[in-house]
Parts: structure tokens; C-alpha cells; sequence
């Protein structure tokens, strides 16, 4: 039995969105990403403030987190939870992070080059369509003149 005819049979799914999902994971280039030092890391929790009632405006469920040798400086007040706050604070900040020592190279500034090169070639693929279909009624009109 062939690896392809194994991988569709046993997966059940087709080989063309694995090809597809991993090639587009394998351009994005994940090695320069930072790793988050704790020691660095100032952790501080708010008071929340906003809808929710008093349950929200009593309890310290707002996350502070601010990188030290950076200065950079993350809020977090999306759940009610101050767990679920403290990894999303986390995860903002190490984004964050990516951006302000990679710049162009960041995760982020990949993913939208990704997604821009895709919107050209949508473009450039509707455009061309277009000027097909023009040519060919141009050709139909043409025929039955």
C-alpha cells in the first residue's frame, strides 16, 4: 500500500489540506520568536472596572504585566477569570515583544506578507478571469454579427 493511499485512508481527510496547512506553517519562521524571562516580567492585578457588575468591579481580576528591560507595558481585563487574564496578558506581551526586537522578521509581520501575496494572486486570478470572459463574449458578438 502507497504512503498517500495509507495517509488518506487512515486520516480521512485529503492529503491536498495537509500539503497545503503544512506548507503554509513551514514559511513562517518561528526560531527568532523571544522567550518570556520571568525574572524580567513585573506582574501586577487591578481592580476591574466595566460591564459585568459588582462581581467585576470588586474582585482583582485585571492583569498588569510590564517587561522591565523593555518598558513595554501589557493590560488584561477580557474575563472574569484572573487566570484566563494572565495568559492572555502573557501571549500580548510576548507578541509584543516579537514586534519591538524583530520588526519585519516578527510573526505577525510574516503573516501579513502571507496574506498580502495571497490577495495579489486572488486579484491578479479575478482580473484575469475577467479579461477572459471579456475576450470571449467580445468573440461570441463577434461570430454572430
Amino acid at each position: 500500500m502507497s504512503l498517500l493511499r495509507y495517509c488518506y485512508t487512515i486520516k480521512k481527510q485529503p492529503i491536498v489540506t495537509f500539503l497545503s496547512f503544512y506548507k503554509q506553517k513551514s514559511t513562517i519562521d518561528y526560531s527568532i520568536f523571544p522567550k518570556l524571562d520571568e525574572k524580567d516580567v513585573e506582574e501586577q492585578f487591578i481592580q476591574g472596572h466595566g460591564p459585568g457588575g459588582s462581581n467585576v468591579n470588586k474582585s482583582t481580576n485585571c492583569v498588569l504585566l510590564k517587561h522591565k528591560p523593555t518598558g513595554i507595558v501589557v493590560k488584561c481585563h477580557e474575563s472574569r477569570l484572573l487566570q484566563e487574564n494572565q495568559k492572555i496578558a502573557r501571549e500580548r506581551l510576548l507578541n509584543k515583544l516579537d514586534e519591538h526586537y524583530n520588526n519585519d522578521m516578527s510573526v505577525a509581520a510574516q503573516k501579513r506578507r502571507i496574506e498580502k501575496a495571497k490577495q495579489i494572486s486572488r486579484q491578479l486570478k479575478s482580473q484575469k478571469v475577467r479579461l477572459l470572459k471579456k475576450n470571449f463574449l467580445e468573440s461570441n458578438s463577434k461570430n454572430k454579427s
